[in-house]
């Protein structure tokens, strides 16, 4: 998968992080629920372990979020995304802390 900003929050653990990605979402329809979703810039949270060569993670223990809903990608648009990443960026690491991982 082609990941336009991509951030690790490393935890108390060894080799395992937070990984954080934002990339353009332009589908309307989400396969796992089968509801509509919001064209934008979606935000992915999810535990991976890493190690020289390679990186693992399981399903469904993090989240998504569409960030910056818009109808079109751009430069302009990608660094709006991240900016408000980084402003809502203690949130999303909040909801891990909620789940008993440690930072």
């Amino acid at each position: 998968m082609s990941y336009d900003f991509k951030k690790y929050i490393p935890t108390r653990e060894p080799n395992k992080f937070i990984k954080f990605t934002i990339s353009f979402n332009k589908d309307t329809y989400h396969w796992a629920t089968g509801q509509t979703k919001q064209k934008g810039y979606q935000l992915v949270a999810t535990p991976v372990e890493r190690g020289d060569m390679w990186e693992s993670f399981t399903a469904f223990q993090g989240f998504y979020k569409i960030i910056f809903p818009v109808e079109r990608r751009s430069k302009k648009r990608l660094e709006e995304a991240i900016r408000i990443f980084n402003q809502e960026e203690e949130s999303y690491i909040e909801h891990f802390k909620a789940q008993g991982i440690e930072f």
